[in-house]
C-alpha cells in the first residue's frame, strides 16, 4: 500500500515547509512516506524520488498532468506521464539497494566517486556562484589532488556517469510533438511538482476552513472531520 496524507498531515507539512528552499520541502515529504526513523537526507536522489512518487501516487493518484511548450514549433502540449513511467527501471518499491562508489578515469585522473543525497543538496545553495562545482565536488570520495581543484572536465564526466550511479536519480520525459513530430526530452521534478500540489490542497482546504467557520462556527478540527464529499455538500449549500 502507499503512503498516503491525511489532510491534517497535509496542512502540517505545507505549514511547515512554506517558504523553505526545494531540498528541505522535498525531505518533508520523502519522510512522510520513509519507514519510521528513516534518515532521509542520506538516502541517494533515486531513492528520494521512489519515495515521493510512492507518496504522490498515494496521496493524489498515479497520473501527473503536465504541460510543456515544443521547443521547435512552439505549440503548448498537454501530456501526462505516470507514476511507474518515472520511476527507474526495476525501482517499483522502496527503499532501493545502497549504491557503491565507482572509479573512473579522465584527463589522467583517477576518481572515485558517490551517488548524491539529499544531505548534498541541503549544503549546497543552488543560486550560488559555482554551486554546480560545489555539488559534484561532494560526490567525489577519492582522488588526487582534492575534487576542488579538479580540472571542469574532469567534474563534468563524474556528472555525466552519475545517472548510471543511481538509476532514477533523474526523471526526464521522452516527448514527441503531435503537430512537427519533433521529439526531445525534458526534465520533471518530482519534488517541486508534488509540493506545488500540496500547496494547492491546503489553500483550498483552509478557504474551506474559513468559509464554513464562518457560516457554521466550526473550528478547524471539526472542519477537517468532516469527509471531502460531505464538505462539498456544506460549501454549496452556504453558497445558496
Amino acid at each position: 500500500m502507499r503512503p498516503e496524507l491525511t489532510e491534517t498531515q497535509l496542512l502540517g507539512m505545507w505549514e511547515t515547509g512554506d517558504g523553505q528552499a526545494s531540498p528541505v520541502r522535498a525531505l518533508l515529504l520523502a519522510a512522510a512516506a520513509a519507514p519510521p526513523g528513516e534518515a532521509v537526507a542520506d538516502l541517494t536522489l533515486a531513492d528520494l524520488n521512489a519515495l515521493l512518487l510512492d507518496l504522490r501516487e498515494g496521496s493524489f493518484g498515479s497520473a501527473l498532468p503536465c504541460a510543456a511548450d515544443c521547443p521547435d514549433c512552439d505549440e503548448p502540449l498537454e501530456v501526462s506521464v505516470t507514476t511507474d513511467e518515472l520511476r527507474g527501471p526495476g525501482r517499483l518499491n522502496m527503499p532501493g539497494p545502497r549504491r557503491d562508489p565507482a572509479t573512473l578515469l579522465a584527463e589522467g585522473y583517477e576518481v572515485t566517486y558517490r551517488a548524491l543525497t539529499g544531505r548534498d543538496l541541503l549544503a549546497v545553495d543552488p543560486a550560488s556562484p559555482g554551486a554546480r562545482r560545489a555539488l559534484l565536488s561532494r560526490c567525489v570520495i577519492g582522488t588526487d589532488p582534492a575534487a576542488e581543484l579538479l580540472p571542469e572536465g574532469v567534474l563534468e564526466t563524474v556528472a555525466q556517469r552519475l545517472a548510471d550511479l543511481d538509476l532514477g536519480a533523474d526523471t526526464v520525459l521522452p516527448l514527441t510533438c503531435p503537430y512537427c513530430r519533433h521529439t526531445w526530452t525534458a526534465a520533471l521534478d518530482v519534488a517541486d511538482y508534488l509540493w506545488a500540489e500540496v500547496e494547492g490542497y491546503a489553500r483550498r482546504l483552509l478557504h474551506e476552513v474559513h468559509t464554513l467557520a464562518r457560516v457554521y462556527g466550526w473550528s478547524e478540527s471539526d472542519v477537517l472531520a468532516v469527509s471531502p464529499a460531505r464538505r462539498r455538500f456544506y460549501l454549496e449549500a452556504t453558497a445558496g
